[in-house]
Parts: structure tokens; C-alpha cells; sequence
């Protein structure tokens, strides 16, 4: 599954706001960089954390926001039956302008029973 999500043509984006590029590039990192291998199994707890401290980072988000998150990202999360994080690239698997994101998470999430794969990008330029 990592490896079809990987290889889709809608995997190339820098989530810099170009959208979708026919380019070799992924977030900030080249994307011949990024293999199944690079993602670790992670727990739901762990993944659901990742989301929450990227999004209380300068402080508490609104309730609106909190509740929206609960409802919309982590019941996702934990209702997956597989989580993978992208793990910690090296410093030369950053593309020519990749270093413009600040803060970057990225989870894929495999529910098998509802047949899908949700790729979730929390970040920031």
C-alpha cells in the first residue's frame, strides 16, 4: 500500500501551495528519497500526538478548531487499522527549496474494513 501511495501521481506535491507537479518531488524531499522503508508503524496514540502537538505548538487551538480535529483527524486515526509516520529523511533527501517548511508530519492510514488509504500532511511554510 506504501508503495502504490508513493508511486501515485498525486505524491508529487511540495504542499507549498503549487498543487500537484509532474517533478521528482515529495513534501520537501526528493522523492526517489522516500520508500516504504522510510515510514514506521506507529500506534494510534503516537499518531494522534504528532497531529495534536503540531496543531497546539504556539498554544491551545479554539475549541471550534480542537473539536473539529477530534471529529474529522483523530477518530480517522484511530479507527485505521494500520498508521505509518514518515520518518526522519537525511539532510541531502531535501529538494532544491524543500527547507521552506518549518514544521512537517506526514501519516498515512490504512483502514482495511472501510478499503482505504488517507495520506494526512500537518504543515506549515
Amino acid at each position: 500500500m506504501l508503495a502504490a501511495l508513493i508511486a501515485h501521481p498525486q505524491f508529487r506535491d511540495t504542499y507549498d501551495g503549487a498543487g500537484v507537479q509532474d517533478w521528482p518531488r515529495h513534501g520537501q524531499w526528493w522523492l526517489d528519497r522516500i520508500t516504504p522503508d522510510t515510514y514506521d508503524t506507529v500506534d494510534a496514540e503516537t499518531a494522534v500526538d504528532v497531529v495534536h502537538s503540531w496543531a497546539n505548538q504556539h498554544g491551545d487551538v479554539p475549541e471550534s478548531l480542537a473539536s473539529r480535529l477530534r471529529q474529522e483527524i483523530y477518530t480517522q486515526i484511530r479507527k485505521a487499522t494500520s498508521r505509518y509516520l514518515l520518518g526522519q529523511l537525511p539532510e541531502d533527501a531535501f529538494h532544491d527549496y524543500g527547507p521552506i517548511h518549518i514544521d512537517y508530519h506526514e501519516l498515512a492510514l490504512i483502514d482495511r474494513p472501510a478499503a482505504t488509504l488517507t495520506l494526512l500532511v500537518a504543515a506549515d511554510d
